[in-house]
C-alpha cells in the first residue's frame, strides 16, 4: 500500500531540504574562504564569503569572517557592517563585540566604540586592553562611572597599568571624590613619573572651581615630579596668594617672571603680592612693567592707581 504525503507536509519537507542546501553550500564557500586566507588570498576570500552571504543572509559564521578580513585590507566602513551583522546574528560572542568596539575605536566613533565594548564586557570579556580601550571611550563621552568600572576591572588585573590610574584619578575628582583621587593620580605618578598630565588636568579643574587649597595639592604633586612647568607654577603662586599666603606666592612670582617676562599676568600678580607685603615702590615697578607688555590691561592699569595712591598714603 503506498501513501502520500499530505501537501503541506510534502512543501514543509522540500523547504527543509532546500534550507540545508543552502546551508551546505554558504558553508563550503566559508571554508573555501579559510583556505584562501591561509595562502594569503584575501581578496579570493572576500569574493567567496560575500557568495556566502549571498546564498543564506543569516550565516553569522561568513559575516564574522567577512568583517574580519575587510578590516585587515582597510576597508573599515564595509568591515563595520558587517561586524554589526554578525553581531545581531551571533550576539552571544564577545570576540565580535570586542573586534567592532575596536574598530569603531580607532576610527574616533567613540559613542559606538564605547557600547560594542560595554557588550563585550557584559558578555564577561576581560582582556585588559580592551577595558582599557573603553575607559578611554567613556572618557572622551565624560561618562565618568563608565571609566571607573572599567577602570577598576583593568587594575584588578593588572595593578601597575598606569593610564588606568590617571583616567580613574580625573574622573574621581570629577565626581568630588578629591581624596581617592590623589591616591590615584599618585599611583599613576610613581608608576610613570614624567606623566603630570592627570594631575594637571584636576589642579586646572579645581582651580576653575576657585578649590584653591586642592589645586596646590595636585600642582605641588606635579611640580615636584616636573618642576619646568611654568603654567603650573603661576597657578601654584595664584593659589597662594588667593588663600592669604601672598608671602609663599613673592618668590614663585618672582620665577615666574624669570621664566616667562613677556607675560603681563605674572608682572601683575607679583605686584599685587608685593604691595600687600609693603613694597609699594616694587609693586608700582611690575605693574608699569606689565603696561609696558600689554597697555590695555585693566587689570594692572586699576593695580598701579591704587598703588600710587597707597604711596601717597604712606
Amino acid at each position: 500500500m503506498c501513501y502520500e504525503v499530505p501537501p503541506h507536509l510534502d512543501n514543509t519537507l522540500e523547504s527543509d531540504v532546500l534550507h540545508e542546501s543552502v546551508s551546505e553550500n554558504a558553508s563550503v564557500l566559508l571554508q573555501k574562504a579559510r583556505h584562501y586566507i591561509e595562502f594569503g588570498e584575501t581578496h579570493a576570500a572576500v569574493d567567496s564569503l560575500q557568495r556566502a552571504v549571498e546564498i543564506d543572509a543569516d550565516f553569522g559564521d561568513a559575516w564574522h569572517l567577512l568583517a574580519t578580513v575587510l578590516q585587515q585590507i582597510g576597508d573599515a566602513d564595509h568591515a563595520r557592517q558587517c561586524f554589526k551583522k554578525a553581531a545581531s546574528l551571533l550576539s552571544d560572542r564577545p570576540e565580535i563585540w570586542l573586534q567592532l568596539g575596536t574598530l569603531e575605536f580607532s576610527q574616533e566613533r567613540y559613542r559606538d566604540a564605547r557600547a560594542a565594548l560595554k557588550k563585550y564586557a557584559s558578555l564577561g570579556g576581560s582582556d585588559s586592553d580592551a577595558l582599557l580601550m573603553l575607559a578611554k571611550a567613556a572618557f572622551r563621552l565624560a561618562d565618568c562611572d563608565t571609566v571607573l568600572f572599567a577602570t577598576a576591572e583593568v587594575l584588578k588585573a593588572d595593578e601597575n597599568q598606569y593610564e588606568a590610574w590617571e583616567l580613574r584619578g580625573i574622573c574621581q575628582a570629577r565626581k568630588g571624590r578629591y581624596n581617592a583621587a590623589v591616591m590615584s593620580l599618585n599611583m599613576a605618578l610613581e608608576l610613570h613619573p614624567s606623566s603630570v598630565y592627570a594631575l594637571n588636568t584636576v589642579g586646572d579643574l579645581c582651580y576653575e572651581e576657585e578649590n584653591y587649597e586642592r589645586a596646590l595639592d595636585f600642582y605641588r604633586s606635579s611640580l615636584a615630579a616636573q618642576w619646568d612647568q611654568p603654567r603650573i607654577l603661576f597657578r601654584v603662586a595664584t593659589s597662594l596668594w588667593m588663600i592669604g599666603r601672598w608671602q609663599a606666592a613673592i618668590p614663585l612670582f618672582e620665577e615666574y617672571v624669570q621664566l616667562e617676562p613677556e607675560d603681563p599676568r605674572g608682572w601683575n600678580n607679583l605686584g599685587v603680592a608685593l604691595r600687600e607685603k609693603g613694597e609699594v615702590k616694587r609693586a608700582i615697578e611690575c605693574y608699569q612693567h606689565a603696561l609696558e607688555l600689554d597697555p590695555d590691561f585693566e587689570i594692572a592699569q586699576r593695580n598701579i592707581e591704587t598703588a600710587k595712591n597707597k604711596q601717597v598714603a604712606l
